[in-house]
């Protein structure tokens, strides 16, 4: 693991000896396209840290999106142990390591949290469940991800959720903010729904709420969030390659992880997408940064 300056502070293990409930780790590369570079996602968990930064004495205040302070009067309970030593155009040793990783903390009865890379890294991580199954997905993404190959790479950022669903751990898909276009056919459309995936617009969203998803997952069901940023509007989240109108807000979003928590058990989260070179003043790092701490939070006040 490559150490930097924890996310909130974070250490990078508990002291005397005590097992953390929450481990989260960054995953700079995944699977690449050929001559595509990716090394622009790679600074995201950089940032995203750095954003927290100025909070990192305020974890014991008031937070006013979880109704209380961030461990809700318990003993802090998250260690940041750092990025994988992942490197550009490595494709199957990272996938390796972002996939062993995520067992281990697992086996180690914590929820891991994984800081993208592009969004090939989700493969690996929900591979990581094949022993903690099942789960059911919940996507938040601009693009459904249904690609069976691209470039003849089978584990590139087009194809997650269509790798997911050949998972047997995976029990079902919802796919929330999906809009406009992207590399995705009528082919791609008729796999997903082929599958069963629960394909959720972000109009639905904006017109009905987190209910229009989280209807679709069974109740009790154990859920891993996986969260491109370009799911969110570019007024929040400019900081993508595909800046896309019309996506959801970071309020919306906090109501989804909360509507997840609520409606079963929070066992994984994945932030994939923040390409740095792109974004505003920080106002990318700074928005995911917040999609963290709202993780945390609700992961924190599951009994």
């Amino acid at each position: 693991m490559i150490r930097h300056p924890g996310f909130l502070g974070f250490p990078d293990e508990l002291p005397n000896g005590n097992q953390p409930r929450i481990v989260l780790f960054g995953a700079p590369h995944g699977s690449d396209y050929p001559g595509k570079d990716s090394s622009g996602y790679s600074g995201a968990a950089r940032d995203i840290r750095a954003a927290s930064e100025e909070d990192t004495d305020l974890v014991g205040n008031w937070d006013f999106d979880l109704d209380g302070p961030l461990f809700a009067g318990q003993t802090a309970s998250c260690v940041d142990v750092g990025d994988l030593r992942t490197s550009m155009g490595e494709n199957t040793r990272n996938r390796a390591l972002i996939e062993a990783k995520t067992s281990e903390i697992l086996a180690a009865a914590a929820t891991p949290l994984m800081i993208g890379g592009d969004d090939s890294v989700p493969i690996p991580f929900l591979a990581g469940f094949a022993e903690s199954g099942p789960i059911w997905i919940l996507q938040i993404d601009a693009h459904i991800d249904w690609r069976d190959e691209l470039q003849g790479e089978r584990f590139g950022y087009s194809s997650p959720m269509r790798r997911a669903s050949e998972m047997a751990h995976v029990a079902g898909i919802v796919q929330v903010g999906i809009r406009a276009v992207g590399s995705a056919r009528a082919s791609e459309l008729e796999a997903a729904r082929n599958f069963g995936s629960r394909i959720v617009t972000a109009r639905e969203i904006h017109s009905v709420g987190a209910k229009a998803a989280i209807n679709h997952i069974p109740k009790g069901a154990r859920i891993v969030i996986t969260l491109d940023c370009d799911g969110l509007d570019p007024s929040v989240m400019p900081g993508v390659m595909a800046r896309t109108p019309g996506g959801l807000s970071y309020m919306q979003v906090v109501e989804l992880v909360e509507a997840a928590c609520l409606r079963g058990r929070l066992v994984g989260f994945d932030l994939v997408e923040l390409h740095t070179p792109s974004d505003i003043g920080g106002i990318s790092a700074l928005t995911a940064a917040r999609i963290l701490v709202n993780v945390i939070g609700r992961i924190v006040r599951q009994t």
